[in-house]
């Protein structure tokens, strides 16, 4: 095994150790699984440049997100994360998106950031199903319960100016609305369109 191959697992348990060593009991090993979910699709070279302590504050931002939308919403952030504010940083303008899960989420946000004339130099995602208590806060991740949600951590070109991250949350809210229009039209067609083969 080259170095370069052994970065990854050695990096990863060390953002899982600091999860550890952070965060209360009780959020440990929730974080712990938001980690493994996320990073489950991350190659090698997406690793090379970057360290645990800002992989640790990406996952951590993101678990914050889920926690403080309703299960139903769909929900854009658009930010550039700072050591002072954050407690991490990136080089990259962050875009954090969750949403419930639906067709066609992965191409219609590529297309927002094309329309935009933005590179994603990362892009995290993946639906888990995400189990609520009844005061709204997360009691289980992809234990097999709960609504089936997509969460992106995405990195893009950054942007220096909040309009530039306005544009780019009101682009993407925009195009997500649309595809939930376009999927709610497109399940009937679909059921539709099979009684009419068979």
């Amino acid at each position: 095994m080259t170095a370069r191959e052994t970065l990854m697992p050695v990096l990863l348990e060390k953002v899982y150790q600091l999860i550890q060593d952070k965060l209360e009991l009780a959020q440990q090993p929730l974080v712990t699984q938001l980690g493994q979910h996320l990073f489950s699709n991350i190659s090698q070279d997406d690793l090379v440049e970057r360290n645990e302590s800002d992989l640790y504050g990406a996952v951590l931002s993101l678990w914050h997100h889920i926690n403080e939308k309703k299960a139903d919403e769909r929900s854009v952030r658009v930010f550039n994360p700072t050591v002072s504010r954050q407690g991490w940083q990136s080089t990259h303008t962050i875009v954090e998106i969750v949403l419930p899960d639906s067709p066609f989420l992965v191409d219609s946000i590529k297309m927002a950031l094309s329309r935009l004339g933005l590179a994603s130099h990362l892009m995290l995602n993946g639906p888990a199903h995400i189990a609520r208590h009844d005061d709204g806060s997360i009691k289980s991740i992809n234990q097999g319960e709960g609504q089936l949600t997509s969460m992106f951590h995405i990195e893009v070109d950054r942007l220096s100016s909040k309009e530039e991250m306005t544009e780019l949350k009101n682009e993407l809210l925009d195009i997500l609305h649309d595809t939930a229009l376009v999927v709610k039209d497109w399940k009937p067609m679909a059921t539709k369109l099979e009684q009419v083969i068979n």
